[in-house]
């Protein structure tokens, strides 16, 4: 994590405006930082893609929680049941161990709404489904060579999800938020584990902290620097080159 007042402090030591009341935390700072984690964001994200970055540099924001599927196999993220919002998959466990059976899932079925349980905790799984896209995801359920079929049982299970998708209608209400990931074999009203990055949270106050490795505290500053001189009419901003998504992954690595 990384402190807000520390991200200030350097700031206005840059700025040359330690003491003063030139530059503002909410009306200059603030901005700056939040403008900074989205850009972050942005850079990670392309890092991702280019297979130059793993999620466990960003520790700070690996969660692990537990649902309980919906009675079509589906599990559905919601933000204001959850307390934030996600980034990106990282995985979908299937039938996980967890800590204790809550009170939701005993004799209880969900039908279109798959629920999520605060009060169970994901201790392990043997299971972990495979990524199926919308064609393999048809094509795949009657073949034994493909995870995510329909043909082995036991401990030859293979499972499989489909990215999330809206299969809401008039008689198929699902979840608040609507996208559901569907997982096969079955698993209906059974516990289901998601792995996720957390979306890093927005800064309120200067007390708050950001939520990336201490090791991006200098690029921050950088970041926020630039859009302070943005706002006050240099045109210098930063651009996703691939010299700074490579300062970025030297930096978490």
């Amino acid at each position: 994590m990384i402190l807000c007042q520390e991200i200030s402090n350097r700031i206005l030591s840059a700025l040359d405006a330690e003491n003063s009341d030139r530059y503002l935390f909410d009306q200059d700072i603030k901005p700056a930082i939040n403008t900074s984690i989205e850009e972050l964001v942005t850079w990670i994200n392309q890092a991702f893609s280019e297979n130059k970055l793993s999620p466990e540099n960003l520790r700070e924001l690996i969660k692990v929680k537990v649902w309980q599927a919906n009675s079509y196999s589906r599990v559905s993220f919601n933000e204001s049941q959850v307390g934030h919002s996600m980034w990106t998959l990282l995985a979908i466990y299937p039938k996980p161990i967890v800590n204790k059976m809550s009170a939701m899932t005993t004799g209880n079925k969900t039908n279109s709404v798959s629920k999520f349980c605060p009060d169970v905790t994901f201790v392990k799984s043997i299971e972990s489904a495979k990524r199926l896209t919308f064609e393999e995801w048809n094509e795949n359920e009657d073949n034994a060579f493909m995870p995510g079929n329909n043909v082995l049982t036991g401990n030859k299970i293979e499972y499989g999800y489909l990215d999330a998708a809206d299969y809401s209608s008039t008689t198929y209400t699902g979840n608040s938020d609507k996208s559901e990931w569907s997982i096969r074999p079955d698993v209906s009203n059974q516990y289901v584990a998601l792995a996720y990055l957390k979306y890093p949270t927005p800064v309120a106050s200067i007390s708050d902290s950001i939520e990336f490795p201490k090791s991006l505290t200098s690029l921050v500053v950088d970041l926020c620097l630039n859009r302070i001189a943005f706002k006050q009419g240099t045109q210098n901003l930063y651009t996703m080159s691939a010299q700074n998504i490579n300062r970025l992954v030297s930096l978490l690595k």
